[in-house]
């Protein structure tokens, strides 16, 4: 449950504030909902992903047909790729990504302030 909220809250911030500020926004975003929010490494991982992947590439086939897949073809064109669509697709990949690995910094670096629990020799 607390993945679904994390996505829905990295996917809302990244898209109202991305188009406000830089492109950079997606990964503070992702960053700091992660640092407050206390969560495993694939978890907080799979938010970001998917929260950032999605909005960057649903923002990018939005742009694509609203220009008819002029800029799109182009620049398929120029990158010597056969589907102008993957493009769309590599948006959303590079996205998540960048997504994926904020939010995993910002549970990583939670951890770094959490005091370790002394385990016993029979817990």
């Amino acid at each position: 449950m607390k993945l679904i909220i994390r996505l829905i809250f990295i996917g809302a911030l990244t898209y109202f504030l991305s188009p406000i500020f830089t492109w950079w926004t997606a990964m503070a975003v992702a960053f700091l909902v992660c640092y407050i929010s206390p969560s495993s490494g694939l978890n907080a991982f799979v938010a970001g992903f998917l929260g950032v992947g999605l909005v960057w590439m649903g923002h990018a086939w939005n742009l694509d047909v609203q220009n008819n897949s002029a800029f799109s073809n182009t620049v398929a064109e120029i990158m010597q790729v056969s589907d102008p669509i993957l493009l769309v697709f590599a948006t959303g990949l590079v996205g998540g990504l960048s997504g994926g690995f904020a939010s995993l910094s910002g549970t990583f670096f939670r951890q770094l302030f959490l005091k370790q629990k002394k385990r016993s020799l029979y817990s």
